[in-house]
């Protein structure tokens, strides 16, 4: 059994391919749209980059900084032919959720600067070199997290389903610049 201080992981890349399979099924259902679903060898990049971080001790900041993580680096790795923003927020919120916290993003807000955050990540990985770290993202993902405290302890548990369908309008506007 896991201490209040243990950092829960149950994150791995079965699970991430799973979540994007029901997001982009989703997404073809709603909108009438033939998705590809295909996994890139990137995805191997993930979970230890996601290990890498958040190793202070100090177990809130942990958690932000390795949700913010998983949020970055998912669209910089280009993890999968698409969605891969879409499986970051979820991805992040499920590991919230594993850990006693819940990602606090209003669905009906316009979300426009973690929008931006995460369409620059996208675009800025076609010119990146592959070597280099996507630090700074996690950064900006790790301080608006903590700008705007997104990260709030539950009132109720979520499971990934029920995540997806709340993130719903998020991840509409997000499949939209895709």
């Amino acid at each position: 059994m896991a201490s209040n201080n243990e950092i829960i992981m149950n994150l791995d890349n079965q699970y991430l391919i799973d979540i994007n399979k029901k997001i982009l099924k989703r997404h073809e259902k709603i909108k009438k749209v033939k998705v590809y679903i295909e996994t890139t060898k990137n995805i191997e990049l993930v979970i230890p980059k996601v290990n890498s971080v958040g190793n202070s001790g100090n177990r809130k900041d942990d958690l932000i900084e390795k949700a913010a993580c998983v949020m970055a680096v998912i669209p910089w790795a280009q993890t999968f032919f698409d969605g891969n923003r879409r499986t970051g927020i979820i991805a992040a919120s499920k590991f919230l959720y594993d850990n006693g916290y819940e990602l606090q993003i209003d669905p009906d807000d316009e979300n426009l600067e973690l929008r931006g955050m995460l369409s620059e990540i996208k675009k800025q990985h076609k010119t990146l070199n592959q070597n280099l770290k996507p630090k700074h993202y996690e950064t900006d993902v790790f301080l608006y997290f903590k700008k705007n405290q997104t990260i709030m302890s539950p009132k109720d548990k979520k499971i990934t389903d029920e995540l997806i369908e709340k993130y719903s309008k998020l991840l509409d506007d997000l499949a939209t610049d895709d």
